[in-house]
């Protein structure tokens, strides 16, 4: 799937009082995070030469007040800054997780002439758990970063085309518009990439392998938080704004209350590894299979490795879990012409599942805090959005807090951005909790289709009636979706017909 989607749903405004947020559901990583062997150009010698901690408080320029309202409930006056030269623990904003999320708020308010520091508990370069896949919004995404040129010069390929397997049935077509194209880079080379993009382009400072242990509160305001380094040193950091990028089982979220709505449970497992030696198809294409009610997924990276993926039910977590290789690559063979493309391939790493995804929007902000990325707004990884929602999330986060920062009004300001935020992905939110409640169809069904396939004529004939027919028959977000789609490869806006209830 690829394209903007247009907002079509108006929510009413989320009060900053918030109930304790539950435990997160049980879902494991069954494995450790495979050894990281790649390092992208131009960020070995940074890793090399990076300080855990700076030497010196460089200030942020072009940081110009336009109000008080918002400064006032920071305690500065006009144009004040929390720090000088010699406060070396104080920040304009501290980001807790360096992930895509984190890294990319980092590289646009450290661009922005914003003193920011961003931990995360990790090493960089590290692998984490993730969908992998950017479609062409999301490649416009980063070449919008300036990060793209160092993503494409790893040698990913250019993912063109799309192939979706209805059991035996295959359907084929453009992955986006012409120019366009989608990548699936592994997530140890997109973080750091953005990391080293962020320290070296803006007033950024990372302490990696660094924990946050909690925040600090005064007069009802995060202040700041305590973290701790690797080799146990304890340090209390003050920030003007503390951001949550810490995922989906944020700590963050959970210390400041956060309130989940349109709360739905997990849906699906999920398990994939990466695999060398896949034949591969004569142009690059993404694939799924929609086979005995899972999904398969095959994400083409650099040349000679993809990422295979799997949806489970959830009844099928604890036999996949005690042998999560053997099952896997049993399932994968079994799909369409799978045996064959597999004969010479082999699993590199470990293979990484969960239980499932749960699936919410949060609170965004509070007094002094706010969230993004994974810890903001959750969803299953069927659709593959969840890189590029968190991108957007930054870019708008950014302008916010950019805002604030000059004097603009700390509740308006962050209201309009969770408002925007909301209206923006509550179709896809929609859409993939659709897609993903899908259920293969009965074998009369499948009958139909391959009589319809076997007919070229006929498919034709369908293919000619399908706009008119479709709004009659998809749920109301994937249609919504569809339709957005539609009109990126240039078809004119058509008047909607009644969508069936979703």
């Amino acid at each position: 799937m690829h394209g903007d989607l247009t907002p079509s749903t108006s929510l009413t405004s989320i009060g900053t009082s918030a109930p304790a947020s539950p435990e997160p559901p049980v879902a494991s990583n069954d494995d450790t995070t495979p050894s990281v062997e790649w390092i992208p150009p131009g960020i070995a010698g940074d890793l090399a030469s990076r300080k855990n901690y700076p030497d010196q408080v460089m200030s942020p320029s072009g940081l110009q007040a336009a109000g008080t309202e918002a400064l006032a409930q920071l305690s500065l006056a006009p144009g004040q800054r929390v720090m000088d030269d010699s406060q070396q623990g104080t920040y304009d904003i501290l980001i807790i997780g360096a992930r895509v999320a984190g890294a990319s708020l980092a590289l646009l308010l450290g661009e922005r002439g914003y003193r920011v520091l961003m931990v995360d508990r990790d090493l960089f370069p590290s692998d984490t758990f993730s969908t992998h896949f950017l479609n062409s919004r999301v490649v416009a995404l980063l070449n919008q970063l300036g990060v793209l040129a160092d993503i494409e010069a790893a040698g990913f390929r250019h993912i063109t085309r799309s192939r979706t397997y209805i059991e035996d049935c295959i359907f084929e077509g453009p992955m986006a518009p012409e120019g366009a194209f989608a990548l699936a880079p592994r997530r140890d080379m997109l973080d750091a990439t953005i990391i080293e993009h962020a320290e070296r382009r803006g007033d950024v400072v990372f302490w990696e392998r660094t924990h946050a242990d909690g925040l600090i509160w005064e007069d009802g305001q995060v202040t700041g938080a305590r973290l701790t380094s690797h080799d146990g040193e304890h340090r209390e950091v003050r920030a003007r704004v503390v951001v949550g990028a810490d995922g989906k089982y944020s700590k963050v979220a959970k210390w400041v209350r956060a309130a989940a709505y349109h709360e739905v449970a997990p849906l699906r497992s999920v398990y994939y590894g990466y695999f060398q030696d896949v034949t591969p198809l004569l142009e690059t294409a993404v694939e799924l299979f929609f086979v005995q009610d899972r999904i398969g997924y095959i994400f083409p990276m650099q040349p000679g490795l993809d990422c295979l993926a799997l949806e489970l039910q959830p009844e099928e977590f604890a036999p996949f879990r005690a042998d999560p290789q053997g099952v896997f690559e049993a399932i994968f063979r079994a799909l369409p012409g799978m045996a064959a493309r597999l004969r010479d391939a082999r699993l590199t790493g470990k293979m990484m599942g969960t239980a499932g995804i749960p699936n919410h929007f949060r609170q965004a902000f509070g007094a002094g805090w706010a969230l993004t990325g994974d810890a903001a707004y959750l969803k299953d990884p069927s659709t593959g959005f969840g890189i590029g929602d968190a991108i957007m999330q930054a870019m708008w986060l950014a302008e916010a807090l950019d805002a604030t920062l000059r004097g603009a009004d700390w509740e308006t300001t962050l209201s309009a951005f969770q408002r925007r935020r909301d209206e923006t992905f509550l179709p896809a939110f929609e859409a993939t909790l659709a897609v993903t409640r899908e259920h293969d169809g009965t074998e009369d069904d499948l009958a139909w289709l391959r009589g319809a396939m076997a007919n070229p004529h006929t498919a034709r004939a369908i293919a000619n009636r399908l706009p008119s027919a479709l709004s009659g028959i998809l749920p109301a977000p994937m249609w919504s979706y569809l339709k957005a789609t539609a009109q990126a490869f240039g078809a004119k806006p058509a008047a909607d017909q009644t969508p069936v209830p979703a």
